[in-house]
């Protein structure tokens, strides 16, 4: 019975001996931190991660602005065409003549 009694002190001793390494790590990982080096690692990567977010977004625009694109606007070929075709046209005067006022009074 004494044998039993030691194999499993044995194996709590394992037990506790583990995680209190494991806590320890943790602790020196949190240490390490807040040191200067450490702050200014945590920094680094955190500046790190804003920039390869920010290519990532840029990115995302820029495929969506050109899906946009393709999809509302018509070819660049039917736009050049267009415009060719409307600057040999004469420019319409804008309302009910060259010369309408709208605030003249002799209408009344």
């Amino acid at each position: 019975m004494k044998l039993v009694w030691a194999g499993l002190g044995a194996v709590v001793t394992v037990a506790v001996l583990y995680q209190v390494g494991r806590a320890r790590a943790a602790a020196d990982s949190v240490a390490k931190t807040l040191t200067p080096e450490g702050l200014v690692e945590a920094l680094s990567q955190g500046v790190d991660e804003l920039r390869l977010v920010g290519r990532e977004l840029r990115t995302a625009m820029r495929e969506q602005e050109a899906r946009l694109t393709a999809d509302l606007l018509p070819p660049p070929e039917v736009v050049d065409d267009a415009r060719t075709l409307r600057a040999g046209r004469p420019a319409r005067a804008v309302g009910r003549g060259a010369d309408y006022d709208p605030w003249d009074d002799a209408d009344f």
